[in-house]
């Protein structure tokens, strides 16, 4: 570690590569169809039960509401 490189330094260039990361990955996974993101997300014993099932919620939550908005 060199003199330039104090802890806080370090910590703060940390934490801008794990939001450059987040970023990625939500634009990533932004990009999948509903179909796609079902079946990534399906395992045997899901609570939705299928992969149809999980497609059909996250269709729903991206389908903006009467106000715009996406639900949760």
């Amino acid at each position: 570690m060199s003199a330039a490189e104090t802890p806080s330094l370090i910590r703060a260039r940390a934490v801008r590569a794990a939001a450059d990361a987040l970023v990625d990955a939500v634009a990533e996974r932004a990009g999948r169809s509903p179909r796609e993101a079902a079946e990534a997300a399906f395992y045997p014993g899901h609570p939705l039960g299928s992969v149809d099932a999980i497609e059909a919620e996250i269709a729903r939550r991206r389908a903006p509401d009467e106000h715009g908005q996406r639900a949760a």
